[in-house]
């Protein structure tokens, strides 16, 4: 058949004219198929009548053996994508070919294509649409079911099948010199999703690239050893590691990685400090905030960064601390807090500029000593012995200024996927489905996008 011809008509295009079967088999896409009829079903699908392209010596292949036809023709009846607002369910009639090398083990076969695997009852780029709809945009599995007319578990097995080709890639790349690592509940504790299952875990381990790889692995349990199994692939590049002010990572970090201390949990342990004064001392109660003038109440406005506060509004938080001994012990807890947001603005993320360790040295001598001269309040004191126990990691987060923001925010997303799982959400699951929406930047680098330009408008005279 040339260019110009079309299956099921006995005359040729004329010159210079692309008949209607040649467009539609365009229009259609797959590599190897040709348009002989398309209709609207009852329920307002797409039917579309397609034969095998002659010239499509794959379609009819044995592998590795030599074929001769057989007088048999066979219709597959697999289900494609949308093209525009109906769905395309294809009416393929191809040949069953039979091998003739009496050492194939095959026998005899019908055509198939990459597009259209034997036996294959979705297009290859269907599944991958279910693929993306789940791994990318998001979708629960059974709204993508829904959405193209599958089963849940069909549209389940693409995703799976997807997720399993996109992660792969990215397991190839080069280990990550920085992480972070923090947990997050997945769900409530209890059996396996089915017999010999091993049990669930309410918690999973995150570790997340803190350039742009997005999540590098989840583990079920927070504990040391599932660390230590999230870190294998990393093993001798990884260079820092970020945390919470967590014992147990602290314990299953590898020799000669720089331990960083996050510095949002040191900023809300010492707010979590203030909090506790104002408990042990009965103090939130006798000052009412409508009373003092102050838009929130007074162990709420103490959370606020000082420079953001009104210079009013900080007046007056001091007239009511310094009126009694109990409002001096708060604002003793309070200044010690700041004395520590002064040490962690040294951060290069916050000055653009490395800081000189002598200067980190002084604000965190400036820290103790005040924590020192206030030893005898519960609160200074406990917060000066924590940060001593991580002293190194604080010191290390000022001049790395690594911090574990990202690990935070993605912990926000992997709890979005586990909220719109619905059903889909066995720990390999959702481990999959953490990696594959934390990752949609770093996998998607390579697409091109496509700006439009805006069009020069002429003004009238």
């Amino acid at each position: 058949m040339d260019a110009t011809g079309c299956p099921g008509r006995a005359q040729a295009a004329p010159p210079g004219c692309v008949p209607w079967c040649a467009a539609a088999s365009i229009l259609l896409g797959i590599d190897g198929l040709l348009v002989t009829a398309v209709t609207v079903t009852g329920d307002g699908q797409t039917a579309v009548e397609v034969v095998t392209d002659p010239a499509c010596e794959q379609a009819r292949r044995c592998p590795g053996w030599a074929v001769q036809a057989k007088d048999k023709k066979a219709i597959a009846r697999p289900r494609d994508i949308y093209i525009g607002d109906r769905q395309v369910l294809l009416r393929w009639r191809k040949k069953r070919w039979r091998c003739d090398n009496p050492r194939c083990r095959r026998g005899s076969f019908t055509e198939s294509l990459p597009a259209i695997r034997s036996r294959a009852r979705l297009t290859a780029r269907l599944r991958t649409a279910l693929g993306q709809a789940v791994g990318d945009d998001l979708m629960p599995a059974a709204a993508a079911a829904r959405r193209y007319g599958v089963s849940d578990r069909t549209a389940a097995a693409a995703f799976t099948a997807y997720a399993a080709g996109q992660l792969a890639e990215l397991d190839k790349r080069e280990p990550v010199e920085a992480a972070g690592i923090d947990e997050f509940r997945r769900g409530i504790p209890g059996p396996g999703a089915g017999r010999g299952a091993p049990p669930r875990d309410q918690w999973f381990t995150h570790l997340v690239d803190l350039g742009s790889a997005g999540s590098l692995g989840l583990a079920q349990g927070r504990t040391a050893d599932a660390e230590k199994d999230l870190l294998k692939s990393h093993a001798g590049r990884l260079r820092y590691l970020a945390m919470d002010l967590s014992a147990t990572y602290r314990s299953g970090a590898p020799e000669g990685v720089t331990l960083v201390a996050d510095a949002f949990h040191l900023v809300k342990l010492a707010n979590r400090k203030i909090d506790d004064a104002f408990r042990r001392l009965g103090y939130r109660t006798e000052h009412a905030f409508e009373q003092l003038g102050l838009p929130r109440p007074l162990h709420y406005m103490l959370r606020y960064n000082i420079e953001n506060l009104d210079p009013a509004h900080l007046e007056t938080i001091i007239g009511a601390l310094d009126s009694d001994g109990d409002g001096q012990q708060i604002a003793a807890a309070w200044i010690a807090k700041e004395q520590l947001r002064s040490l962690l603005a040294l951060r290069a993320t916050k000055t653009h500029v490395t800081p000189a360790p002598s200067a980190v040295r002084d604000k965190l001598t400036a820290f103790y000593l005040w924590c020192a001269d206030h030893h005898d309040i519960l609160e200074v004191k406990s917060l000066a012995e924590t940060v001593s126990k991580w002293q190194q990691p604080v010191i290390d987060a000022v001049l790395s200024g690594y911090s574990n923001a990202k690990a935070e925010a993605h912990n926000r997303t992997a709890k979005l996927v586990a909220r719109n799982a619905r059903g889909f959400a066995n720990p390999a699951n959702q481990a999959r489905r953490v990696r594959m929406a934390t990752t949609r930047a770093a996998r998607h680098v390579g697409r091109r996008v496509s700006h439009r330009r805006s069009r020069k408008v002429a003004r009238a005279p």
